[in-house]
């Protein structure tokens, strides 16, 4: 089993660390998505210092298919470092750039089969790189609005089983202090 924190926090507790999926970025720069306005108060946030948000390798490339302001704001994020899964053919970048080594493949293999089989069968497996890079770096906090993710039941046993939370924006958004968002 790997050992999580609950969250990431400055030593006064002020401020978390949200890992950003592919979609919370689109929403976060269109105020026609439901979670524009969730999204909006959780950059708020970040500009007060009180949330840092991350992105994963994986999120970056998916973005980079159509640059737009999505992809200008996820490159302002910290990025996460990247951990190898699937093929040599599937990874999203080059091998200098992986935080992990050719044997950790396997054993991400593996944690990704578990993620999905923890979510429900419809997870983007896009989504489920980007978690598992955030699940390595200690990322407390996982946005998406991926409903087979933030499902109670699926959202409770990756919580249980890795100690990272996946919230919808709307959720992460409530839980932030009055003055914060």
């Amino acid at each position: 089993m790997l050992e999580m924190s609950n969250a990431v926090e400055r030593p006064d507790g002020t401020t978390s660390k949200a890992g950003f999926d592919t979609v919370s970025f689109i929403d976060s720069v269109n105020q026609d998505r439901r979670e524009h306005r969730a999204l909006q108060a959780i950059l708020k946030a970040r500009q007060a210092g009180r949330v840092v948000i991350a992105v994963s390798q994986h999120t970056l490339h998916q973005l980079e298919k159509k640059p737009d302001a999505a992809l200008a704001l996820a490159q302002t994020a910290e990025v996460v470092p990247h951990y190898p899964i699937g093929t040599w053919d599937g990874q999203v970048r080059t091998w200098n750039s992986l935080a992990g080594t050719w044997d950790d493949i396997k054993r991400n293999d593996s944690l990704r089969d578990e993620l999905h089989s923890l979510a429900k069968a419809g997870a983007d497996i896009r989504d489920l790189g980007a978690l598992i890079d955030c699940i390595h770096a200690r990322v407390g906090v996982f946005v998406t609005s991926d409903t087979d993710l933030v499902a109670s039941g699926p959202a409770k046993q990756i919580a249980d089983r890795f100690g990272i939370r996946i919230v919808t924006p709307s959720q992460f958004a409530s839980e932030l202090p009055p003055d914060a968002g």
